[in-house]
């Protein structure tokens, strides 16, 4: 997204801007918003040019497109809590996959659920299987075998408990 919008990131969030959501603002399963030391912009204006690049405000589940070799896992996902955002809309950027319903967020407990069963070792040594390069494109993700939705929420309120 960032390379066909270049006059519209702002390097700091303002007033009539959206965050802007890269690879870099992953920290510990959540998004980390904003990075104002970092080389990447942290938002992108809102306007008739860029509106159809952004989602409203919600709950997303984002995953990495790429990963390094190094890195423990493939997939690495984190949860976007509009909590910690007041804009309502947002931009993630092209090198990042995320989960919706319908276009819009997700219930929280199923977000929390789905964020830590991608983050999961079963998933990072299913997906090696079968995925021999550090690119994880959204195919690869919807060819997973998930649990059912009931599973991860409940998979979410687990997580929510034993964060508290």
């Amino acid at each position: 997204m960032d390379f066909r919008a270049r006059r519209f990131l702002r390097s700091y969030p303002q007033d009539d801007c959206a965050p802007l959501i890269y690879p870099c603002h992953f920290k510990d399963g959540l998004i980390a918003w904003p990075k104002l030391n970092g080389k990447k912009p942290n938002a992108i204006a809102i306007g008739p040019e860029t509106r159809d690049t952004l989602v409203p405000k919600g709950v997303y589940v984002l995953t990495r497109r790429f990963s390094a070799k190094e890195e423990p896992r493939r997939v690495v996902a984190a949860l976007y809590d509009p909590a910690l955002v007041s804009e309502p809309l947002v931009g993630f950027e092209n090198h990042l996959n995320y989960y919706h319903r319908g276009g819009n967020g997700l219930p929280t407990d199923l977000a929390r659920g789905l964020v830590a069963y991608l983050n999961s070792t079963f998933v990072d040594a299913y997906f090696r299987q079968f995925n021999g390069h550090t690119q994880v494109n959204a195919t690869d993700l919807r060819n997973l075998r998930y649990p059912s939705v009931t599973e991860l929420e409940q998979l979410g309120i687990h997580v929510a408990l034993s964060q508290r």
